[in-house]
Order: C-alpha cells, then sequence, then structure tokens
C-alpha cells in the first residue's frame, strides 16, 4: 500500500503558484499575515486577536486530496518553514499553556496539572516537566498530539513531499530573502509581527526549561522527534548540559 502526504496543513495559494505547509510554532503568524492579505482580507481582519487565521485561509484556499497535492506539486513551488523541536516545544508551551489566554488551551493545562499533581488544586498551572511528560505519555499511549508540538514529519511528511525551498526559523532572515528573490515575491510578502516579543533569548530558555526535566526525558523527547532532527540537521546535544540527572 503507498504512503500518502498528510494534507491537513497544506495551502495552494494558486494566484502566487505557491504551495505552503504549515508548521504550527514555525513562523505561521507572519506566513498567514501575508497569505491572508493575498486573499483579499484586511490587515484589521487579520490582525484581530479573535480571528482564526488558518480557517480565514482555508474560505480561499481549500483542502486538497494527497493525489492532486502530489500533482500539485510538480507544476508549483513548495516551501515549509522548520524549527529546532525542542524550541518548537518551548515556543508551545509559553504561548499556549502558560499565557493562559486562548479557553481550550486554559482548560487543557488545568487538566494537565491534575494528572500530575494529586494536591486538590482545581486550576494550577503545569510546569514544563509537566509538560514534557504529557507529550512524552501521550506519544507512548499512542495518542493524537496536539497539532502546535506535532513533529513536522506528522504534519508534512517531508519524506513523501517535494519541497523546493526548507525554510528555518533560526535563520528566517536570511532565508526569506533568498526565497523572496527566487520566487519574485519582493513586492508581495510583507514582514509584520503578530506576536509579542520574548523577554528571554534562546539560551537563556533553554537553560530555564530544560533545567527543569532530567536526562531521560530529553532522550524520549528526542525519540519522538528524532526524525526532525535528522531531516533539517538540528541537534539535541546542547540541550543536555543543563538537565537534572
Amino acid at each position: 500500500m503507498e504512503a500518502n502526504i498528510e494534507s491537513s496543513f497544506y495551502m495552494h495559494i494558486k494566484n502566487e503558484s505557491l504551495l505552503y505547509c504549515l508548521v504550527f510554532k514555525s513562523g505561521t503568524t507572519s506566513w498567514f499575515y501575508n497569505i491572508n492579505r493575498w486573499a483579499g482580507y484586511s490587515s484589521d481582519e487579520i490582525l484581530d486577536q479573535k480571528t482564526d487565521n488558518f480557517m480565514l485561509a482555508r474560505r480561499k484556499y481549500p483542502w486538497e486530496s494527497p493525489k492532486v497535492l502530489k500533482n500539485t506539486m510538480k507544476n508549483t513551488r513548495s516551501v515549509i518553514v522548520v524549527r529546532d523541536p525542542f524550541q518548537r516545544l518551548i515556543s508551545a508551551y509559553e504561548e499556549r499553556l502558560l499565557s493562559q489566554t486562548h479557553p481550550y488551551f486554559k482548560n487543557l493545562s488545568h487538566q494537565m496539572y491534575k494528572k500530575y499533581h494529586n494536591d486538590g488544586v482545581e486550576f494550577g498551572i503545569p510546569s514544563f516537566g509537566d509538560f514534557v511528560q504529557f507529550v512524552i505519555d501521550q506519544f507512548h499511549e499512542k495518542k493524537p498530539s496536539d497539532l502546535h508540538w506535532r513533529p513536522i514529519n506528522d504534519l508534512c511528511t517531508p519524506c513523501l513531499a517535494r519541497y523546493d525551498f526548507i525554510l528555518k526559523l533560526e535563520t528566517f532572515p536570511q532565508d526569506m530573502r533568498y526565497f523572496v528573490n527566487q520566487t519574485h515575491l519582493q513586492d508581495k510578502i510583507k514582514q509584520v509581527q503578530m506576536n509579542h516579543s520574548r523577554r528571554d533569548n534562546a539560551d537563556r530558555l533553554i537553560r530555564k526549561y530544560f533545567s527543569q526535566i532530567t536526562r531521560q526525558q530529553v532522550f524520549d523527547l528526542f525519540a519522538i522527534y528524532m526524525i526532525d532532527f535528522q531531516l533539517f540537521n538540528y541537534s539535541a546535544d546542547g540541550y543536555l548540559q543543563y538537565t537534572k540527572p
């Protein structure tokens, strides 16, 4: 039986001859700003915090079947933006669980806290260690992970798809310059910061959060995200220096 690409998160922007696969927590807000501008939506609507930009884009760029997408890839420029898997986890934890701004994730965070703490607290906020153990447990229990921390390999099936451009969030400005020059989209892509800037840089965040978990948890996480690490040339070695024994 032939394996099919996971087609749920592709956006075929026909008017720009571009195929984009959505990797949550990898610069998606900036991409959606441009994709939805091309679709004719106003900046006010796109930037409204109540707007679900994925669903907004789907109105203009409907889902395509794996068979159609494979054919589309032959004649359309395809792009994906990737990110260090463990930094995606940190970003997902901070913006989805710690922020307590999204009702669904607020409820999920309370459930997560209760799973690992039997202290009677009804609305506790999970630690990063709780979150990591939750991700590991979900994987071992073969339950689907949330899209914001699901491995890129499961979101965009890069082993089965053809990508003309693989951009990295860590080198995004340089990669983006190359991309727009090659695609002649210089006058159509606008850089916009839709998320609040972090107070801490990446190294401080890694030290802050990975000092809360054990080496074994890092090994367990690596097993989950191993294909992402290998495909996109990332390394987990630097994280081990901060962990608990």
